[in-house]
């Protein structure tokens, strides 16, 4: 049976460390980049690998479109995962590299900018993910996984719905999902989705920029006088 496989902490750090040498690469991937196969460099964990190579897909619309079963399927294929084994950049980095690079490139990085600084910048944001909120949100394949379980948890009659609301506006995404003090009490999101579900079937007024984020900011000040995971919802 075939294992996750993980790079070791200095085979990371020499693959981030060549990026600007590998641009050609990452906006064009064929194969696999030569330095990300250095047999000593890389291990396996004892954890059945996910089927992802070829099976996550990037739409024709916009990019976004896709993620709902992208990060369904990410998580269905790894939900023996751990919080904190999901947590390992050094995991995430090589599904990126070594399965999925031609879905992180159609996905993230698009036409090549012609700063070469900027190239290198974009790569690094979605090909490696130095930090938890960079796993949660930025890296090509860890935030799908992430998105999975949030969904799961908060909505497991219907996940699929719960994403399809989540992912309609950036605002909504970033609101919730990237903000530890929402995204880490269950029972404070599962309230503001349920009012987010009922708008969703009623004319969808609630995810007007505007009027979300207005939303958004009464919540916000509310939760600095009352301790919202507490109230009933």
């Amino acid at each position: 049976m075939t294992k996750i496989r993980y790079y070791t902490s200095e085979a990371l750090e020499q693959l981030r460390n060549s990026v600007d040498n590998n641009l050609d690469w990452y906006y064009a991937p064929n194969g696999v980049l030569p330095a990300a196969l250095s047999p000593r460099g890389v291990r396996e964990a004892n954890l059945p690998a996910p089927s992802l190579a070829g099976n996550l897909t990037v739409g024709e619309g916009r990019a976004s479109d896709s993620d709902v079963d992208n990060a369904l399927l990410v998580f269905r294929e790894l939900s023996q995962l751990s919080p904190h084994q999901a947590s390992i950049e050094r995991m995430w980095v090589h599904m990126c590299h070594c399965e999925c690079p031609k879905y992180v490139t159609a996905r993230w990085l698009g036409e090549r900018p012609e700063d070469p600084e900027k190239a290198a910048k974009d790569i690094r944001n979605h090909f490696f993910a130095k930090g938890t909120r960079a796993l949660i949100r930025d890296n090509g394949v860890s935030r799908l996984w992430w998105l999975g379980k949030t969904a799961n948890e908060i909505a497991p009659e219907d996940p699929r719905e719960f994403l399809t609301i989540l992912l309609y506006r950036q605002d909504v995404r970033s609101a919730l999902i990237e903000r530890p003090s929402i995204s880490m009490n269950k029972r404070l999101l599962r309230g503001i989705y349920s009012v987010m579900q009922e708008h969703w079937h009623d004319g969808r007024e609630l995810f007007e920029r505007d009027v979300f984020r207005s939303w958004m900011v009464a919540l916000n000040r509310r939760g600095g006088v009352v301790l919202l995971g507490l109230v009933d919802v």
